[in-house]
């Protein structure tokens, strides 16, 4: 019984509308990144983990801000690309 159950929510699931495709900026994550939002550290654990948090914040930025970098590098090659002849 269980096994029909799974195959037709699978079958009615793949029945839905196609997901569009993401293209240029709407495919980059552009959500900001946490960092550290609790309050100022009062002891050395506290200390590492804002550290760490911070850390991990803007680390995530930086790559988001690769990204649209390396998206904006791709768009510019391709209109020298068309330009040139």
């Amino acid at each position: 019984m269980r096994p029909w159950v799974i195959i037709s929510l699978l079958v009615l699931a793949s029945c839905g509308p196609k997901p569009r495709d993401l293209a240029g900026l709407d495919a980059l994550d552009l959500e900001p990144c946490g960092g550290w939002i609790g309050a100022t550290p009062r002891d050395d654990k506290t200390l590492l983990k804002a550290a760490a948090a911070e850390k991990f914040g803007r680390l995530c930025d930086e790559s988001k801000l690769q990204a649209v970098h390396d998206f904006r590098e791709a768009i510019q090659a391709r209109a020298a690309g068309l330009s040139s002849p």
